[in-house]
């Protein structure tokens, strides 16, 4: 466990980058987006490892409820799904992802980002897509309009 809050006014991102993960494991989140002096000053903020058989999960609610919420959830990495790719320059691209229910909002405020991370695929001996390497992780702010329903694009040049 670490103490992030005497930290708050020194990391780039502000304070809301450290709180938005407050009380979960967001090891494979650091790892993916710092460099190696930051992970190198992460042991002054360590306060105590947890006991592996503890649960601080929380409950999330009905697992049916993706209708009738928006799908975007701070505390709570979702999946989404490559659906077209749409060439904009020789450097650029618009990505267009399917949210989990094609009537469901992606619930992003005014002015916000979402992240994105992935591993690369690649084939496996029998044909399988398996994911490989490190964690990619990266900030985008969407184009999609804000009362677009069952989708979200980016832009990635």
């Amino acid at each position: 466990m670490y103490q992030g809050k005497s930290f708050f006014n020194d990391h780039p991102g502000g304070a809301q980058s450290i709180e938005i993960v407050a009380g979960e494991d967001a090891t494979e989140d650091f790892m993916a987006i710092h460099s190696s002096d930051a992970k190198r000053q992460l042991a002054d903020f360590h306060i105590g490892t947890l006991d592996e058989d503890v649960d601080l999960k929380q409950g999330d609610g009905p697992e049916n409820e993706t209708t009738t919420r928006t799908f975007l959830n701070h505390k709570k990495w979702k999946k989404i799904v490559l659906a077209n790719i749409m060439e904009v320059s020789k450097d650029a691209k618009m990505y267009r992802f399917t949210l989990e229910n094609k009537d469901q909002k992606l619930g992003l405020p005014f002015g916000q980002h979402v992240y994105i991370r992935l591993r690369r695929k690649v084939v496996d001996k029998v044909g399988r897509q398996v994911p490989e390497g490190d964690l990619v992780q990266r900030a985008y702010t969407p184009l999609s309009a804000r009362d677009d329903r069952g989708f979200i694009d980016m832009l990635i040049k």
